[in-house]
């Protein structure tokens, strides 16, 4: 009984703190580079978080292959930002910050499920970040990045959607 309050507790305040709307249209450089590094930040970080943990199986393939692509998106981010002259945040924002705290506090079920929720949810809107900027961006360096990482986000969440069996 605990533990379904504690996952359904973890599962409605990583929900409720959805970092932004699915509808918004990002075109702004500097917006989409803040945007896509806390969110490429959270994957890598909460990723490992649930790796420290012991999660298993699929979910644990899964969360291995976000460290490494959200890792070299990362850099592939940083090198277009700066060609773009535009600053890369170092930082999780505080709301994401917040939902890591979160799975980092959670235990086993719960830890799993916040996790698969945590990343349906941050790959669908990642998904719909990179759509707009790679379609209304301007174009250069950035809007270029934002194409070509779109596919492997979309593979992204397809494949957590499949772990969550949705």
């Amino acid at each position: 009984m605990i533990r379904t309050l504690t996952a359904a507790t973890m599962a409605a305040t990583l929900h409720a703190t959805a970092v932004w709307p699915q509808a918004a249209t990002v075109t702004d450089p500097a917006e989409f580079v803040q945007k896509a590094a806390a969110s490429g930040m959270f994957e890598i970080q909460s990723s490992q978080a649930a790796l420290d943990k012991g999660v298993e199986g699929e979910v644990a393939d899964f969360a291995q292959r976000m460290v490494e692509d959200h890792t070299d998106a990362s850099e592939r981010l940083k090198a277009a930002a700066t060609e773009a002259g535009v600053e890369v945040p170092a930082a999780l924002d505080a709301e994401h910050q917040s939902k890591l705290e979160t799975l980092k506090a959670a235990e086993a079920d719960a830890l799993v499920k916040g996790y698969v929720d945590a990343q349906v949810q941050g790959h669908e809107q990642a998904v719909q970040l990179f759509e707009s900027f790679s379609t209304g961006g301007p174009d250069g360096p950035l809007k270029d990045f934002a194409a070509e990482t779109l596919p492997t986000l979309r593979e992204h969440a397809e494949m957590i959607k499949e772990i969550a069996g949705q």
